[in-house]
């Protein structure tokens, strides 16, 4: 009978957070309608953190203002961005975010994060 000896491991971890959520200003608007979606993010580490924001929508919807969304965040530190987008057809859509931060060693993540309740936008 053979013997399987487990040696214990060091695993090293990267000492990087963030806290991200997404919501919408308002979840039901008519066709035309602007509705904002809100990404608050935290820095939960120990190091800076530059974050990007891409913004993201399904056909269906327009996203207002395309331009990436930037911002520095020091330790400790947390920030609203928000972008428009406007409901075209009618209909329930997910949207999600991109969200891409890199810390200071150049190391870089990145997220899709959709709505914090799991709601979609309904469109009527």
């Amino acid at each position: 009978m053979k013997t399987l000896l487990l040696a214990p491991a060091l695993l090293v971890v990267l000492v990087v957070g963030i806290h991200i959520e997404q919501e919408l200003d308002r979840y039901h608007v008519g066709v035309g309608e602007d509705v904002f979606v809100k990404i608050r993010l935290g820095n939960t580490g120990e190091s800076a953190l530059d974050v990007s924001v891409v913004p993201g929508a399904p056909d269906g919807l327009i996203v207002l203002d395309t331009g990436v969304r930037t911002a520095k965040m020091p330790p400790g530190s947390s920030v609203v961005i928000d972008y428009p987008v406007r409901g075209e057809i009618p209909g329930q859509y997910a949207i999600s975010s991109q969200v891409i931060y890199t810390d200071e060693e150049g190391r870089s993540r990145h997220f899709r994060c959709g709505d914090r309740n799991g709601w979609p936008l309904i469109v009527s």
